[in-house]
């Protein structure tokens, strides 16, 4: 077995399934509401059953012993915009993917924003993160949404899958668009997990229909660490996805 497919494990459960909190917000917005106390977070979700967390270095290294040896480790390698910045859609490299192998990442993060001004230097970035990737064994969760005005529009969403399967990621993270992901799905021979969207969404009724429609899991930021208690609403998304 592959080194890659020995971290893919430790990510995704026996079922094929997983839950991802995504605790990477800070990297963006800065502080956040929910995300004060890095350790505080961590082992919240830990303790309500999720599988893997998606964070920013500093939060890695900050929450290492409250996380390591218990979920997967899926470090976000690109980022570089803040919420003043004129061009929040323009995500380039703010790390490696050897810095993730020294952290003890299981798999690396990488945004794309189709439809962004700057898509082909994403998908640039994509392609390249990929290759130093397989290189060392380390698999790549391609993050590919569209631009704001078209979020969860099918054939944008469709696009987003195929294009990070076809630069050579190893898991697709994109929107849920209704009826027709599975469509989506159908067209993306990679898993896919659901990004949990806005927090006003029904996550709950969306992460049902995306897991009907063959979703691998799902990966959810401010719908849970933002929830009023945290565990129990990633053990209630845990129960949903494993069905146990």
């Amino acid at each position: 077995m592959s080194g890659k497919a020995i971290r893919l494990k430790r990510i995704f459960k026996d079922d094929g399934k997983t839950v991802i909190s995504a605790l990477d917000f800070g990297g963006f917005m800065g502080p956040v509401p929910g995300l004060e106390v890095p350790r505080d977070i961590v082992g919240k979700v830990v303790a309500g059953g999720a599988d893997a967390i998606i964070v920013n270095p500093g939060f890695a290294r900050e929450a290492a012993d409250v996380y390591g040896g218990k979920v997967g480790l899926i470090m976000r390698i690109t980022g570089g915009a803040s919420k003043f910045s004129p061009d929040g859609s323009n995500h380039v490299m703010i790390s490696s993917v050897e810095e993730a192998v020294r952290l003890g990442a299981d798999a690396v993060c990488v945004m794309v924003i189709i439809g962004a001004q700057e898509e082909h230097a994403m998908l640039a970035n994509l392609g390249y993160v990929v290759e130093e990737a397989n290189r060392l064994g380390i698999p790549v969760v391609a993050e590919l949404l569209p631009d704001f005005d078209h979020s969860f529009e099918p054939e944008w969403v469709g696009v987003c899958a195929r294009l990070g399967f076809e630069l050579g990621a190893d898991v697709i993270k994109t929107y849920y668009c209704g009826v027709e992901y599975a469509d989506v799905v159908a067209s993306c021979p990679i898993p896919i997990v659901m990004a949990g969207g806005p927090k006003s969404a029904d996550v709950f009724a969306n992460i049902e229909g995306a897991l009907q429609a063959g979703a691998a899991g799902v990966a959810i930021g401010r719908n849970i660490f933002q929830a009023p208690d945290p565990h129990a609403y990633t053990r209630k998304i845990a129960k949903i996805v494993h069905g146990n």
